[in-house]
């Protein structure tokens, strides 16, 4: 497949972020159209990255991922729909696994993977034992536990679900399932596509696992919560979180720069002129493609640039991806404080000292950010 036939199949995903509030009166399908949401913004994002990447990949990777859109579109029930979802997570690892083979773990099972793999054992354990049944009504109870399978949000939900139901729980499947297509029928076949590494790709490139659950709500509750308790208002939340999804960024460490910022102020000026949500210099805007300096106090523009800006001071400072911050103390990388720090006092200054600039506004600055950062993450998904 061309790059140009890739990115006209793609063009049609969702963005990453987007929430569909579905049917109330049926909780699977809303379900259902959460998670396609979920499915078609990783597909967006990750046909983004493809497209950076050589030819010769893109043909190799491309018709599979524009395939995995289509069928994702086409479910029309969780149990059609989660196999589909595997197969992106296959996708996603098989590529990283290609592009980086010396980073082990680095492309780590997201805990929304784990759910659809465990509930397509379920599935498949409860359709056996409905074929192996003879009455009406016991296979309608089996279609009655496939639909409660449906509504389970983690896998010890799942465990419960059978043990209530007198049932043995599923056998897990092997992590190698995430090497290699998950088909369906539960055969593996595609293992991988040779790609050899192109030249210059940096591994901070590669989309934010946090993209493919920014849809769910329920994971950012407490966060919420706590920013709307600062005055924040749910819109500039959801914006911001919908912004940092859709360019690869972590969305918390953005929600706390902006906090610390402007505190959701998206009308707040500077003493030195800086403007809007994310505080952006009319200079900065600039070189960002935004002309008019008051189209920085409209929150849109305002995050498009600030997050822009912050994404290219993190390729500049830092060797590692989005992911790994998740993962990481800040405090303890230089690289994470440098970014910080550049979004406060610029590039040049960083540079100048090899870190955080001696300047106690700088300093205070990367301080307050990082503790910020570090208390939304302990609330993000608890």
């Amino acid at each position: 497949m061309k790059a140009i036939l890739l990115g006209a199949v793609l063009a049609t995903a969702m963005p990453a972020g987007a929430v569909v509030l579905g049917n109330p009166a049926d909780p699977a399908q809303s379900i259902l159209q959460r998670d396609q949401l979920r499915l078609l913004g990783g597909v967006q994002d990750w046909g983004d990255y493809l497209k950076k990447l050589s030819p010769e990949i893109q043909n190799q990777y491309g018709p599979e991922l524009a395939q995995i859109k289509t069928d994702g579109d086409d479910a029309g029930s969780v149990e059609q729909f989660r196999p589909v979802q595997l197969r992106l997570e296959a996708w996603k690892q098989s590529l990283l696994y290609q592009l980086f083979p010396t980073l082990s773990g680095f492309a780590a099972t997201s805990d929304s993977a784990r759910l659809a793999q465990a509930q397509v054992e379920a599935f498949r354990a409860v359709e056996k034992l409905k074929a192996s049944a003879f009455q009406s009504d016991r296979k309608a109870y089996f279609d009655g536990l496939k639909a409660r399978i449906s509504l389970v949000s983690d896998a010890p939900s799942l465990d419960r679900l059978f043990d209530n139901a007198g049932l043995s729980r599923p056998a897990p499947l092997p992590q190698a399932v995430f090497a290699g297509y998950y088909s369906p029928s539960g055969n593996r076949s595609w293992s991988g596509l040779a790609a050899a590494q192109p030249k210059g790709l940096k591994v901070n490139e590669v989309p934010s696992p946090l993209s493919l659950d920014a849809a769910d709500r329920a994971r950012y509750a407490k966060v919420i919560d706590y920013l709307r308790g600062r005055g924040a208002s749910q819109k500039i939340i959801d914006m911001t979180i919908s912004e940092a999804v859709r360019q690869g960024v972590d969305p918390l460490l953005v929600l706390a720069l902006v906090q610390n910022e402007s505190g959701f102020h998206a009308g707040a000026t500077s003493p030195v002129g800086a403007r809007g949500l994310m505080q952006v210099m009319p200079a900065t805007g600039r070189g960002l493609g935004v002309k008019d300096a008051d189209a920085l106090y409209d929150p849109s523009v305002n995050l498009r640039a600030g997050i822009s800006y912050l994404k290219s001071m993190w390729g500049k400072f830092t060797d590692f991806s989005w992911s790994a911050l998740a993962g990481m103390n800040p405090f303890a990388s230089s690289d994470v404080k440098k970014v910080v720090a550049s979004y406060n006092a610029g590039p040049g200054a960083v540079q100048k000292y090899g870190g955080v600039p001696p300047y106690r506004e700088t300093m205070n600055y990367v301080k307050k950010v990082l503790d910020t950062y570090l208390h939304l993450r302990g609330l993000f998904g608890s």
